[in-house]
């Protein structure tokens, strides 16, 4: 896992999906007690929050994966300037 500023995580995941590359990203607090799961299946993405709100988006283009992604941050980590990011 790697320590990095809340608002490169898009960033850096953004890139990763640009590469072809099957996906599987978990971003967690410092706690670790909140996470938020991004899966690839094929050509969709299917987003899994698991912290103070339980929520699911599945087949979502790469567009909408990041829009969700950026709007479930804010809900989920509002006072984090760092999270944990890990590509597997």
């Amino acid at each position: 896992m790697q320590l990095i500023s809340r608002n490169n995580a898009a960033v850096m995941i953004q890139k990763r999906m640009k590469t072809g590359k099957r996906l599987h990203v978990i971003i967690t607090t410092w706690k670790r007690d909140r996470k938020i799961e991004i899966i690839q299946n094929g050509g969709n993405f299917n987003l899994n929050e698991n912290g103070f709100k339980h929520y699911q988006a599945q087949k979502l283009n790469q567009q909408k994966c990041l829009q969700v992604l950026k709007e479930r941050m804010n809900i989920e980590f509002p006072r984090s300037h760092q999270v944990y990011i890990a590509f597997k």
